[in-house]
């Protein structure tokens, strides 16, 4: 019964957690007016990125569009961090916002997690590694045009970097 208790109390530990991550916190309550609003704000960031990345791309869906929202403007207005968005990397991204956004999420969330890297290309890569596979997942690949599915084949290969800076 001990036993019992304690795997019940995992598993409900478990899809807790896993809920809390797809949860958006009230984004309107998040005052973006002072440079200590950003830094205080960056838990919410990442609670932002998070949920970002656990739905799907759904042009319905308002919550979504807030966070988006809520999200470039952090990235427009922190003085902390500083996001590259370089025509090299976004213009495989920029004929559709959604792929776009989610990029910009990547940036967001790569730079969060690795504080210490603060090179474009670095930071591009991160972001690169964590919105292709998302991408791949949980878009519609009928709107990928022929240099996305280059992109894409080139990290899966291991060949991201060389691909994109040769």
């Amino acid at each position: 019964m001990k036993n019992l208790s304690i795997a019940f109390f995992i598993v409900f530990s478990l899809v807790t957690l896993n809920s809390r991550g797809q949860e958006l916190p009230n984004l309107k309550e998040v005052k973006l007016n002072k440079r200590a609003d950003f830094r205080n704000a960056e838990s919410t960031v990442v609670r932002v990125t998070e949920y970002l990345f656990h739905t799907p791309i759904e042009h319905k869906n308002k919550a979504r569009s807030e966070a988006g929202k809520f999200l470039v403007d952090w990235m427009n207005g922190t003085p902390d961090h500083i996001f590259y968005l370089e025509e090299k990397e976004t213009s495989y991204f920029n004929t559709n916002s959604d792929f776009l956004l989610m990029y910009m999420a990547a940036l967001a969330k790569f730079s969060l997690a690795q504080p210490s890297i603060k090179g474009k290309r670095q930071q591009a890569l991160g972001a690169m590694d964590l919105v292709l596979p998302y991408l791949y997942q949980h878009s519609d690949k009928n709107q990928w045009n022929k240099e996305l599915w280059q992109l894409y084949d080139a990290s899966k290969n291991g060949k991201l970097q060389a691909y994109l800076y040769q």
